[in-house]
């Protein structure tokens, strides 16, 4: 396939990316490289991952044909929610509040470099949605989905800027990172309008329990990579979380996960006996960060 076969939105997004990152100095490159998060650390990428597995079926996933389909239509939408979550990253340390978002090797980011590295990750983020390989119906949709929540995001760091910020506004930001990471691993396959509604809820709420169990556990406990590991790994059998691990949720956090649990009841009959199942992984993820198996 040659450049001038490509979708023209799909060129455009690829072009318009390439010549702004061959644009920028090499520092500002590196800084976007190192705000994307690993992606089997990634809550927003592993949420986004299962979100297809749901919306994908069980009824198809023993064909290695749709299964090799689907898998290609998932990576480039995975890969863009790994970018968004460095825009994410980076626009909160800009901010100067981001308590629960730290770069490890740039504890301090010069302000025009935070800007111009986030800004190419926003810019690759919709490059990879427009190189997914679906029809142009499902890609606009992916792109409305992607622009909802880049719109609610921008707000966001506004109300993190200022000195007016609630308790409620703390974690919005990356609530609104693993909803839009939710919606668009189900848009991807086309999942029902009932789906993607519940995974949007399931995804804000666990996002919004784990960031703010986070803030309250040990430097070296990370609730968010012991969910993401249990929502990639269908063979993960026991909890990650070490024993310093808080016991029990705090109310806040309580409250969050009944909102997920509840949004997990939409999207079927009861939790399922299988541990290993999208839906099995997705239950097991409301309990394991919080609780010592």
């Amino acid at each position: 396939m040659t450049e001038h076969d490509v979708h023209p939105s799909r060129r455009i997004a690829r072009l318009s990316t390439r010549s702004s990152a061959s644009e920028l100095a090499a520092p500002i490159r590196a800084l976007a490289t190192e705000a994307v998060p690993a992606r089997d650390r990634s809550l927003p990428a592993a949420l986004c991952t299962v979100a297809g597995e749901i919306g994908f079926g069980p009824a198809d996933r023993d064909e290695s044909a749709d299964r090799e389909a689907f898998e290609a239509v998932l990576e480039p939408v995975v890969t863009g929610v790994t970018l968004l979550e460095g825009y994410v990253r980076l626009r909160l340390t800009l901010v100067g509040t981001a308590e629960d978002v730290t770069l490890e090797e740039a504890p301090t980011v010069d302000r025009d470099e935070g800007i111009l590295a986030s800004d190419l990750l926003h810019a690759r983020t919709y490059a990879a949605v427009a190189e997914t390989p679906v029809p142009d119906r499902r890609r606009l949709e992916l792109y409305r989905v992607l622009l909802e929540g880049s719109t609610a995001l921008s707000r966001q760091f506004l109300t993190r800027a200022d000195a007016d910020e609630t308790a409620d506004d703390r974690f919005g930001a990356t609530a609104t990172l693993a909803e839009t990471a939710g919606a668009i691993g189900a848009a991807a396959v086309d999942a029902s309008a009932e789906t993607r509604t519940a995974l949007r809820r399931y995804s804000h709420a666990m996002m919004t329990a784990l960031a703010s169990q986070s803030s309250a556990t040990p430097d070296d406990v990370d609730p968010q990579a012991s969910a993401a590991r249990v929502l990639f790994d269908p063979t993960c059998q026991h909890a990650v979380a070490s024993e310093a691990a808080l016991e029990h949720a705090t109310p806040a956090v309580e409250r969050s996960l009944e909102r997920a649990r509840t949004a997990l009841e939409t999207l079927a009959d009861g939790v399922t006996d299988d541990v290993s199942s999208p839906l099995g992984r997705l239950e097991r993820a409301t309990r394991i960060p919080f609780h010592q198996e």
